[in-house]
């Protein structure tokens, strides 16, 4: 039932922000933000579900947490960078929003490079061995 009720809020949101860009365009912006906000919050609880879940899958079969936190982060990394860069550009900023999802990409490069630097070490290593 949340799908009806966020589907509700975004088509009720669209069309007061298209009543609104007729009469004060710089309120419009705020309200899409607001909403985008609020639609986020829903989704917050269920990906809290989500990873807990997953953690419970990876601590029944033993699977590391490191690596699954580094998905989260990588995956949070790239939800963020979208969500705003899809801000900047409703706000008709497209070379921030461009910008942002460089950042973004830099981000999680950063992110991943621990485990790329030990996938590289561990390749060493059976490589020196043969």
């Amino acid at each position: 039932m949340t799908v009806f009720k966020l589907a509700g809020i975004a088509v009720l949101s669209v069309t007061a922000g298209i009543v609104l860009r007729t009469y004060r365009p710089d309120m419009a912006l705020q309200l899409s933000m607001a909403v985008c906000a609020v639609l986020l919050l829903f989704a917050i609880e269920d990906i809290a579900a989500i990873r807990g879940a997953i953690e419970d899958v990876c601590a029944r079969y033993g699977f590391q947490s490191a690596h699954l936190k580094l998905i989260f982060k990588v995956i949070g990394i790239a939800y963020m960078a979208q969500f705003a860069s899809e801000t900047c550009r409703d706000a008709g900023e497209s070379a921030v929003a461009s910008k942002v999802e460089l950042v973004g990409r830099v981000l999680i490069l950063g992110a991943a490079l621990p485990a790329l630097l030990a996938v590289l070490g561990l390749l060493s290593g059976l490589l020196a061995t043969v």
